[in-house]
Order: C-alpha cells, then structure tokens, then sequence
C-alpha cells in the first residue's frame, strides 16, 4: 500500500448553510456558488499535515508544491512527526528540501513529539491564537497560519487577504479600478472591509469561491 497522503474530499459542516447565506447576501457570490458548487473542498488530514505542507510550499509555485510533497510522502514510513525526525537532513535535501525548511520541519515535529503541539491543543484555540502559534516556528508566517485554519481546522471565517489568489478575483470580480498591489494598500482596504463583512461569518466558504473564479490551486502566496 502506498504511502503518499493525499487531500481528502469533505465538506465541513457549516458548508451548505454558508452556501445558502452567500447566495442570498451577494449576488457575484452567488453566481460563483452556482458555477462551482460541484467542486469539492478539500482539507487536509490533520494540522500536523498542514503545517507541513505549508513549509514545503513556500516560496515555490504551487505545481512545485505538489510534486516536492508527493516526493516527501512517498518516502514517508510511520507518523509523520517520527518520519520527519528520524530522516537524516542530506536525505530531505536530496528530495529538494531547502536547510530552513528542513529546520521548520524538523521544530514542528519535534513539538508535537514533546507534547508542546497537537490536534487537540489547535483545536482549543481561536484563529489569532493559532496565528501566533504558527508564527512562532522560525520562516513561518500568516500565509502559512490561514492554511492551517482553513485546510487543517477548516474554520469557517478565514479570508487571507495576503494571497495572491484572493487579491486577484477581488479586482476581477469587484474591483476592477484596483489591482493585486493596490488592492491591499490602506486606500482600498475600507472597500474591501465593505464586501468581507458581507460574506461573515463565512469568508472561508467565500475565499474557497474566489479561488475557484481563477480555477487555481489556492494559497499561492508571493512571499512569508
């Protein structure tokens, strides 16, 4: 049986009722609710993965992303946080990890084998909580936080306004004046407060859709 960890397809819970309360609230949403509402979510297994996967993602587009992790799950035996310890770091260097991802890594799975982190203990927090813990890992940032609250916790108001992605479909779809730099700069950013507060408590739901309006991989962050 392969090794390799794949996404898994399943919708949170508050999934169709956000639908229904995006439909009625925005119609731009709404359109791209009824356009993609096929697509599935898809969340990772667990915290520990997203963190993970959001160190091997950085600073790299998301096609490289996928095969530096395929390449990393293929190898993988046991637990992740054993795999990632146990593996010497010329070995994770030969699969194309960089010495400061390695290090990230090898500070996430230490803390979860010591018992400072777990899926219990991210569970228990809020959203700023969990950025301040993420942030805490030396190279970690806010892009990789809001993949861990969105695709590890699945929870169901994240917007992460510093993704590039997400900055896109909003001067697509509405704000077509701006464009993906001026779009985050303090002079549009009561405009886009405007629309964000419409979508909540759901702007995880609705970021899935920007997404989707690009039909991109999400999370294409420019820098950590």
């Amino acid at each position: 049986m392969s090794n390799k960890l794949i996404l898994t397809s399943a919708f949170p819970e508050y999934w169709e009722e956000a639908l229904c309360y995006l439909s009625q609230r925005d119609p731009v949403m709404s359109e791209l609710i009824n356009r993609y509402r096929s697509v599935h979510f898809m969340p990772h297994e667990s915290v520990l993965v997203s963190l993970l996967r959001a160190i091997v993602g950085q600073q790299i587009s998301n096609k490289a992303a996928a095969t530096l992790w395929e390449r990393l799950s293929a190898e993988k035996v046991g637990c992740w946080e054993s795999f990632v310890l146990a593996t010497p770091s010329e070995s994770l260097r030969a699969i194309g990890l960089n010495p400061r991802k390695i290090a990230a890594m090898k500070e996430v799975a230490w803390r979860w084998v010591d018992g400072r982190w777990s899926e219990a203990f991210f569970s228990s927090l809020t959203d700023d909580a969990v950025i301040r813990e993420v942030e805490s890992i030396k190279g970690l940032g806010e892009w990789s936080a809001m993949s861990v609250l969105i695709f590890g916790l699945k929870r169901p108001d994240v917007l992460p306004l510093g993704d590039f992605g997400v900055r896109q479909a909003l001067v697509n779809l509405y704000f077509p004046d701006e464009n993906v730099v001026s779009v985050s700069r303090s002079g549009a950013q009561s405009r886009v407060k405007l629309v964000a507060n419409v979508w909540a408590p759901y702007r995880t739901v609705a970021t899935w859709f920007l997404w989707r309006s690009l039909e991109n991989t999400p999370l294409e962050k420019e820098s950590e």
